[in-house]
């Protein structure tokens, strides 16, 4: 269990400055859950099913593919990186991405699913 970091000394997961006890930081969660939409596959020849998906798995390590099922990634973010991440976040729901044309579809904007809190000045 060395892995766990030292309460005593935090840090921006971003940019590495010093976050000092008192001051305000931001403790970001996120978790990217595998989806497949509701469709049945041709279930006439369900044992090729198996034997393909069997295949596609084979030699590969067991927490790559459980990293493609699920993940969970934890921050501690200073302001100024919070504020990074939410632009990105923002661009990713809004606009899709502005650096390179390759991108797919503009990503659906969903209701709920960015939280935003007042700010003091808003209050």
């Amino acid at each position: 269990m060395t892995d766990i970091p030292s309460i005593s000394k935090r840090q921006c997961d971003s940019c590495g400055v010093e976050l000092p006890d008192g001051e305000l930081f931001y403790h970001c969660r996120t978790e990217m859950v595998a989806a497949k939409d509701e469709t049945i596959p041709d279930l006439k020849h369900p044992d090729r099913l198996i034997a393909q998906a069997l295949s596609e798995i084979a030699g590969k390590d067991e927490s790559d593919l459980l990293d493609d099922i699920y993940q969970e990634i934890i921050l501690q973010l200073c302001p100024t990186c919070r504020m990074i991440l939410l632009k990105h976040i923002h661009s990713m729901l809004n606009r899709g991405c502005k650096h390179c044309s390759n991108c797919g579809p503009l990503a659906k904007k969903k209701r709920g699913k960015v939280l935003k809190f007042p700010s003091r000045e808003e209050q």
